[in-house]
């Protein structure tokens, strides 16, 4: 019975400790969402989710260890957790997923816009380079390597602590992308006439490569430059970090490297390849020869 009684206490703390903070994570970034940087409402779940799932791989394992401390064997450990609903099934591989989706978008809202400040006013004044006046401007012209090699880096710098699922973050990515394009209505047309099928196509990816003011348009469209900054940045960027993460998963730079750096093997040659004649000697007589 008291082995029952400690069993329920430890579930009631398993929840307080591990469950409830867990679930607050999500609720605090979809209330405080607005002070978030992040692409759009999917990234606010990812990003909820993959806080919340931190929480739970760091707190269950020390309630798991404090539950063993009193000598509970593992099996009644793993049978209390799933008994009680404080084992979550599938919470790795959604938690994983969340992490490298929300690492994906914070790439291209936050380290490609950084990255990109720093290279306009510490890299090019030292190449002596003019600047551009705004660091949009520079950001936008050089929208698809700020967005790709940035986040090719990161997913596989955290590919190496987190390999499972990182090569799936271009997911939801892929989803919202191709939502916005199902749903495409071309602006500034009318109903009756007839659309460009292909229209939808270059709104997204033929990127503006000047970033509008409220002083100076400068002839592009500023709901078009938002939706490259979001929508089509967290693409670009989710496609790379995956080829990042996947290649770390699969080795190929370690590969490439040991390959490189790799001695070549002597060549051998033989006598005839190398144009020796061999003069044969008669005072040795051939084991096989006839006496």
């Amino acid at each position: 019975m008291e082995i029952a009684d400690f069993k329920g206490r430890a579930l009631l703390w398993g929840h307080l400790l591990v469950t409830l903070p867990a679930i607050s994570a999500i609720t605090l970034v979809l209330l405080f969402r607005k002070y978030l940087f992040v692409p759009g409402w999917p990234y606010y779940v990812t990003t909820g989710a993959a806080l919340g799932y931190q929480w739970y791989a760091a707190a269950m394992p020390r309630w798991r260890m404090a539950l063993r401390r009193k000598d509970i064997s593992e099996t009644e450990v793993e049978e209390t957790a799933r008994k009680g609903g404080l084992f979550l099934p599938g919470a790795s591989a959604v938690g994983l997923l969340a992490l490298h989706t929300t690492a994906a978008a914070l790439s291209a809202t936050y380290l490609n816009l950084w990255l990109a400040g720093r290279f306009v006013h510490w890299v090019l004044p030292l190449l002596g380079a003019p600047a551009p006046r705004y660091v949009m401007d520079f950001y936008l012209q050089h929208f698809e390597v700020a967005n790709v090699i940035p986040a090719l880096l990161l997913g596989y710098a955290i590919a190496r602590k987190l390999p499972e699922f990182g090569s799936w973050a271009w997911l939801l990515p892929t989803l919202v992308i191709s939502y916005k394009l199902l749903t495409f209505a071309e602006p500034n047309v009318s109903v009756l006439a007839a659309s460009n099928p292909w229209h939808r196509f270059s709104y997204y990816f033929v990127i503006e490569r000047l970033m509008p003011t409220f002083y100076d348009t400068r002839g592009s469209d500023p709901e078009r430059v938002v939706q490259q900054v979001t929508v089509v940045a967290s693409f670009y960027s989710s496609i790379a970090y995956s080829v990042g993460a996947l290649a770390m998963k699969t080795k190929v730079l370690q590969r490439i490297f040991e390959s490189l750096s790799r001695e070549p093997e002597p060549e051998v040659i033989s006598p005839e390849e190398a144009g020796v004649v061999v003069i044969a000697d008669d005072s040795v007589e051939h084991p096989l020869h006839e006496k």
